[in-house]
Order: C-alpha cells, then sequence, then structure tokens
C-alpha cells in the first residue's frame, strides 16, 4: 500500500518555477547516466532478462531517492528540502496537534505577504505535511493569541502612523512562521546553487 501523501502548494517569487526546473533537469540526467551506466538493457535480450534488469534499475533507484540522493521529481526534491528545513530549525520531532483555535488554511494572523506570483504544486508525506501544519501552529500560537487580542482592541487598520501599537503589531507578525514560509525556505534549499 503506497504511503498516504497530502498535496500542498509553495507560492514563490517569480522566476523559481524555471529556476527549479533546472535542478530537476539536473537531477533527470543523473538518473538517465545511472541508468545507462548501471543498468543497460539489449533490446534483443530475454524479456525475463530485461523485466529483471528493470526490477533492479527500479529497487536501485528507489534506495537513491529514500536517502535523497537522487530527487528526480519535485515530490521528492521537496520531501527532502522540507525535511531538511524542518531539521534546521529544530522542528523534526512529533508534536501534538495544532490547538483548535490555530489557523488550518487561509492567510494567518500577522501574515504580512500575499504576493507571490508563482505556484509549486508538491505531494508531501502525510506525516510531515502534518508535522510541518503542527510546528508552525505550535510555534506562532503565542504571537497570533496577541495578535487578535490587539485586532479586537484596535479595530481598523494598524499604520506606522499609530507608533508603538504598529511597532507592537510588527514585533508579534514577525514571531508568526506559516507552512508558506517554511516551503518557500524549502524552496530556497532546493534550488541550484550559483
Amino acid at each position: 500500500m503506497p504511503a498516504a501523501v497530502t498535496p500542498v502548494q509553495a507560492r514563490v517569487a517569480y522566476g523559481t518555477r524555471a529556476r527549479l526546473a533546472e535542478r530537476l533537469a539536473a537531477e533527470k540526467a543523473t538518473r538517465r547516466a545511472i541508468l545507462a551506466d548501471l543498468f543497460p538493457v539489449e533490446p534483443d535480450a530475454p524479456a525475463a532478462e530485461r523485466a529483471r534488469v528493470r526490477a533492479q534499475a527500479r529497487s536501485h533507484l528507489h534506495g537513491l531517492r529514500q536517502r535523497g540522493e537522487l530527487c528526480d521529481s519535485v515530490d521528492v526534491l521537496m520531501t527532502h528540502a522540507v525535511r531538511a528545513e524542518l531539521r534546521e530549525r529544530g522542528w523534526d520531532h512529533p508534536w501534538p496537534p495544532p490547538p483548535p483555535t490555530a489557523p488550518h488554511s487561509g492567510r494567518w494572523p500577522g501574515s504580512q505577504d500575499g504576493a507571490w506570483p508563482e505556484v509549486i504544486p508538491m505531494r508531501l508525506p502525510a506525516e510531515l505535511a502534518e508535522r510541518l501544519q503542527a510546528a508552525c501552529a505550535h510555534v506562532s500560537m503565542p504571537a497570533i493569541v496577541e495578535i487578535r487580542s490587539l485586532r479586537d482592541a484596535n479595530p481598523g487598520p494598524i499604520t506606522p502612523a499609530d507608533g508603538a501599537l504598529f511597532e507592537r503589531y510588527q514585533s508579534l507578525a514577525a514571531e508568526v512562521i506559516t507552512p508558506g514560509d517554511v516551503l518557500r525556505a524549502a524552496v530556497a534549499r532546493a534550488l541550484p546553487r550559483g
């Protein structure tokens, strides 16, 4: 039975998709080279022999993908990049489910970004997508609670003219880390260097 996956989207800056396509093209070229070098298939070989070689090749490629040594699809590449991002943040551990009042979709309180013109769809392992959501919710909830309270006490726009109130809002907003923030960081990690 295949592992459960969760579709997610990373909203990113213009040009990111093209750079990601460059990385994937390089990974696919690596896959072709591995297959040609390690698993050559003679076209006139018996069908059983061709099937055996293809099965060995699939198994070998699967192992490389699992270890992150070959990331020839968006899903594999982003799974490893998201795991690395969570590890770097110290968040790659089990989390309790998000609190019932935590945001689950849409714009999070305090989130100040919204103009990301490109979308990168991907499927992450369900456990990884759940960990990402839970980590962001638990890390951000103290600031979100304060932002909600601040907004209730101060309806309407909060602008730089509001002085200390604006500064407090900005400070709290900086403490809100959304799944989109982490996904963008993971995409940046996955892009070709240079």
